[in-house]
């Protein structure tokens, strides 16, 4: 399959990436470029800003289409909204990266099910921006524009950034269940449904 990463540097994209390569398909990356270094052999790269939204959009349209976009820096319905402007009828599907925090806390059961009520806490701007951004997808998703997945939760050693009160640490499941970086990205390189396949730019079919 073509693939575009939007990010592709980070921990998570950079998982994400080996799975893809491993497997065979065409990696692209998009991203400002200031670690280009991280990408592994073999990736596309298109540098740019996505927050200029004309030019992220011009650039989406000539390097595509492709079979699937996965976006890792969506954080505004405002990205989301140009995201759908530059990927409508041009991806075969779009996987956004969400989060477990558009749910509301505590949830009803654990692990959190896709049904439970998303009211994120409202001092927390960036799982409601999230929030809108899932609404701004779903949207296009039933508009037909392209079809959407949304992972939201990640759990893993990397996830922890400073250590919890009393050094507690809450586990999934009976505590021999890891769910690591490199798990997180054989999900998401399991995600896409091949479709029609695509030809990336500069290469014959």
């Amino acid at each position: 399959m073509n693939v575009l990463i939007i990010g592709g540097t980070g921990l998570i994209s950079t998982a994400i990436t080996r799975e893809l390569l491993a497997r065979g398909d065409t990696v692209t990356h998009y991203n400002r470029g200031q670690r280009a270094a991280a990408s592994p052999e073999g990736v596309r790269r298109i540098a740019g800003d996505r927050q200029d939204y004309a030019a992220f959009e011009r650039q989406m349209a000539e390097a595509g289409p492709f079979d699937c976009v996965l976006d890792m820096i969506c954080f505004t319905p405002e990205e989301a909204e140009s995201a759908v402007r530059a990927f409508r009828g041009r991806a075969g599907q779009f996987i956004f990266c969400s989060t477990v925090d558009v749910y509301r806390k505590p949830a009803g059961r654990y692990p959190v099910r896709e049904d439970e009520p998303r009211d994120p806490a409202s001092p927390f701007t960036y799982a409601a921006d999230k929030a809108r951004c899932e609404a701004v997808f779903e949207a296009a998703h039933a508009r037909g524009d392209f079809p959407v997945t949304r992972p939201t939760a990640i759990f893993g050693a990397a996830t922890l950034l400073r250590p919890p009160p009393q050094g507690r640490i809450i586990v999934h499941g009976d505590g021999r269940s890891l769910w690591a970086v490199h798990d997180v990205g054989r999900a998401f390189a399991g995600a896409p449904r091949p479709s029609a396949p695509t030809t990336p730019p500069g290469r014959s079919g």
